[in-house]
């Protein structure tokens, strides 16, 4: 079996997997990765920066993704810059900059997004960025990942690259839930791998 064929059906595979996780276990896992990264991972790199506070990008979760707001409200309330997509056409999203929960509307999908008054965080801020939570089905401990085939954020990477191109990227993560993370994910040449993952046991530094 190919690389497309074999990523194909580990997404079948996960899409079930993920679905039939217990919402109690879900939430559960999600603020309990969160309290770790806090504590492992933001709390250091925030002390570090002469600002004192870390601009974030992170998705809004979906339905039965890992949960991302004990994150974001983390970050928050440590003063960070909180950046959130609004997907804009297939396969691209622009990014927006999100200050409370009251500025989250549902979008056409049904998917949260950032309210149509709040400006665009534009590409040459990318460098800008300390961190980005990425989402997926599945991940391996070498930072490994497989996401929904949809390509947004290969878009998105390669643009980060381009603007960071020079000066250092950010660091990539994931909130991951026990039940998605897996021995080896199929790569090809194209995809990027994660720097950490925040899981309720503990973080993956894959660096």
């Amino acid at each position: 079996m190919g690389i497309p064929d074999a990523k194909r059906e580990l997404r079948s595979q996960m899409t079930s997997i993920r679905a039939a996780i217990p919402e109690a276990s879900r939430v559960e896992q999600s603020e309990s990765a969160s309290r770790l990264a806090e504590a492992d991972i933001l709390a250091p790199l925030r002390a570090a920066k002469s600002e004192g506070r870390l601009t974030v990008f992170a998705y809004l979760s979906f339905r039965d993704e890992p949960a991302t707001l004990p994150l974001i409200r983390s970050c928050w309330s440590q003063g960070d810059r909180v950046l959130v997509p609004r997907i804009t056409g297939p396969e691209t999203f622009t990014l927006h900059e999100l200050p409370g929960e009251e500025d989250v509307t549902i979008g056409p999908w049904g998917i949260p997004e950032p309210a149509e008054h709040l400006p665009e965080w534009i590409s040459e801020q990318y460098a800008d960025i300390d961190l980005v939570i990425v989402p997926g089905l599945a991940y391996d401990p070498a930072g490994g990942r497989i996401g929904f085939g949809g390509g947004y954020y290969d878009r998105f990477m390669e643009q980060l690259k381009r603007q960071c191109s020079g000066t250092r990227m950010p660091l990539l993560a994931a909130l991951v839930l026990r039940e998605q993370l897996i021995s080896s994910i199929p790569m090809e040449e194209h995809d990027f791998r994660l720097d950490l993952l925040f899981t309720a046991a503990g973080v993956v530094n894959t660096l």
